[in-house]
């Protein structure tokens, strides 16, 4: 399965927070340090929120924060709330008024392929994500990678 950008910039939103637990974080700066622009940032935060990822706060000071811990937080959840969780075949002849596809034995497949996928990210939090460390020697440390610029 392939995430969509959406779920990336989610991850990468979260990420931004919990590396700045202790303040609100603005969505120009998520913008200007994780590069996605303020119109997808305004776009994913609602969801964030809705899911109970996030936080926010309006007015002078306010801005964006984790709602809960980053052990909290697991990677399924997250991909629940940004991506499709059901897939679904094309049928044959690509007819709309398909009879058999609520049924069909390939969607029994995929759905327990998907439900297999989510069940492993379920198993990793975005505190996983925040303690990374580089695979290899010499590679960037994934705190550094994503430290402001400029």
């Amino acid at each position: 399965m392939r995430l969509t950008k959406q779920t990336g910039y989610a991850l990468r939103i979260l990420l931004h927070c919990a590396l700045s637990p202790e303040r609100s974080v603005t969505v120009a700066e998520i913008a200007r340090t994780q590069h996605i622009t303020e119109h997808n940032v305004f776009k994913i935060v609602p969801m964030l929120v809705e899911g109970g990822f996030l936080e926010t706060t309006r007015g002078r000071g306010g801005g964006i924060k984790l709602a809960c811990k980053p052990g909290d937080i697991r990677i399924g959840d997250v991909v629940r709330v940004t991506e499709e969780t059901h897939i679904e075949a094309e049928c044959f002849g690509g007819g709309a008024d398909c009879a058999i596809r609520p049924v069909a034995p390939i969607n029994r497949i995929l759905d327990d392929a998907l439900s297999a996928f989510i069940e492993v990210l379920d198993q990793h939090t975005l505190l996983d994500l925040v303690s990374a460390r580089p695979a290899r020697p010499g590679a960037p440390d994934l705190l550094e990678r994503l430290a402001p610029v400029g």
